[in-house]
């Protein structure tokens, strides 16, 4: 039964998507997010909506008369230079190449999703209807997850769906941080009282989600995130509320263990699994210095061989005291790492440099839409809460291999449309008025999202 009205909502949906591009994009990452053969048993278990809904998406574009337009701005330059710096660096990946090949496959799906989402985003219901594609698949798995861990008082673990990336506990923690900022945007969106209310439950109980993970990380991001989000809210009392009550819900909740496991992070040095993590750090640095320009590929240092003969010069990094590194491979466990391993310092100056880039562009998209439109705009709290996403995943991303995460790109493509929103603004602006003043019928037009697709 529930792969029978599942499948029915699926062919509504593939065909609203086949009339508005930015309708198939956006449940091209939902279905990607989401992971819908998880919830399902039979027969619609078997098709491929990921697929489905990414054709439709490339296909749809292409015949769609109204495409908007397109300038390239320094992010998306970045991540594509990025993207084809991985290309070269698999010629020459250390690892086997089938290995390498998967790899490079998925990494080219998010960097596909990446540039059609640039492509396509413009409007206002265009962002938010993205958005909601995060509330209805990571914050819905957190909300589920929450209210289980509270159900079981603290007795259940939380781990993202089977068969995917976020499968992985810390990984998933990673996930919901970045989410947290979006459903904050879209309560301030919503104007009907049940669904605001529904989101803010969703944001308690991804709080208590990302806690009931055991991830250490996770628990670093979520700090940062609401600290940073609070120094930055306009209403800090009821901020304090929410906080008050999650950290409430979580003592009364979180058991013994999970105290134990976050106090590893104040003697980082005596637990076996970071000794370990310092281990890896060290061999994919070794790696990029062997090989400073393409690292060692996809997965490169990894591998078993390619691992004993790195270690052989540990000892280079001696002045941080750790346990012999052994002779099985271990993933990076940094975004960071993980990328200077694989692909060489020249990857990580790429890496960092679009990171960077990001984040000047959302404080510049933030100066000129509270200056035009005022900080109240969607614009300008959409830039402030995407900066406060992305800021979740360089924390929380330092201690695992996400270096390659589609969720991440998806989120850089909302700063590329961002700016091409702020640039057609600023093109209108001077149509509008040449001497440079600002039309004030343009900024209030752009702050209430009056432009709509026909």
């Amino acid at each position: 039964m529930r792969d029978l009205i599942f499948f029915l909502a699926f062919l509504i949906l593939f065909f609203f998507s086949l009339r508005r591009p930015f309708i198939a994009v956006s449940l091209w990452l939902w279905s990607g997010l989401f992971v819908p053969v998880y919830w399902l048993y039979g027969f619609a278990s078997h098709i491929s909506y990921n697929s489905i809904f990414a054709a439709t998406t490339i296909i749809g574009y292409l015949i769609y008369r109204g495409k908007p337009a397109f300038k390239i701005n320094p992010v998306f330059f970045v991540v594509i230079i990025f993207f084809l710096h991985t290309c070269l660096t698999s010629i020459f990946a250390l690892a086997p190449a089938i290995i390498v090949k998967i790899d490079l496959i998925d990494f080219s799906k998010a960097i596909l999703l990446f540039i059609f989402i640039s492509l396509i985003l413009r409007k206002r219901h265009h962002f938010n209807l993205f958005l909601w594609v995060f509330v209805l698949s990571i914050g819905f798995m957190g909300f589920v997850e929450g209210l289980k861990f509270i159900a079981s008082a603290g007795g259940h673990r939380i781990n993202g769906p089977s068969g995917n990336i976020l499968s992985d506990n810390n990984h998933m923690a990673v996930a919901m941080c970045m989410t947290i900022p979006f459903i904050i945007y879209l309560t301030g969106e919503t104007k009907e009282k049940l669904i605001k209310f529904g989101l803010r439950m969703m944001l308690l109980m991804c709080i208590i989600a990302v806690l009931g993970t055991f991830s250490r990380g996770g628990l670093i991001g979520l700090t940062i995130i609401l600290g940073y989000f609070w120094l930055k809210s306009r209403h800090k009392i009821r901020s304090i509320f929410v906080l008050i009550l999650a950290a409430t819900l979580a003592y009364n909740f979180l058991p013994q263990s999970w105290y134990n496991r976050m106090d590893t992070i104040d003697n980082a040095m005596a637990d076996g699994s970071f000794t370990t993590r310092v281990n890896s750090w060290k061999i994919h640095t070794l790696m990029a210095l062997d090989r400073p320009l393409i690292g060692g590929g996809f997965k490169g240092p990894q591998v078993s061989y390619v691992w004993r003969m790195l270690a052989v010069d540990i000892d280079k990094f001696d002045f941080i005291r750790t346990p012999p590194p052994g002779d099985k491979g271990w993933a990076a466990h940094s975004i960071y790492f993980q990328v200077l391993g694989d692909q060489g310092f020249l990857g990580l100056f790429w890496f960092l440099l679009f990171i960077l880039l990001a984040f000047l562009r959302l404080s510049s998209i933030e100066r000129y839409f509270a200056k035009s439109a005022g900080k109240e705009s969607w614009q300008c709290l959409l830039a402030g809460m995407t900066k406060i996403s992305i800021l979740a995943y360089c924390v929380s991303g330092a201690a695992l291999s996400l270096a390659y995460l589609e969720m991440f790109y998806a989120i850089l493509a909302v700063v590329v449309c961002l700016d091409q929103v702020m640039k057609q603004s600023v093109a209108n602006e001077k149509t509008t008025h040449p001497t440079g003043h600002p039309a004030e019928h343009q900024s209030a037009s752009m702050a209430n999202g009056v432009h709509h697709e026909a």
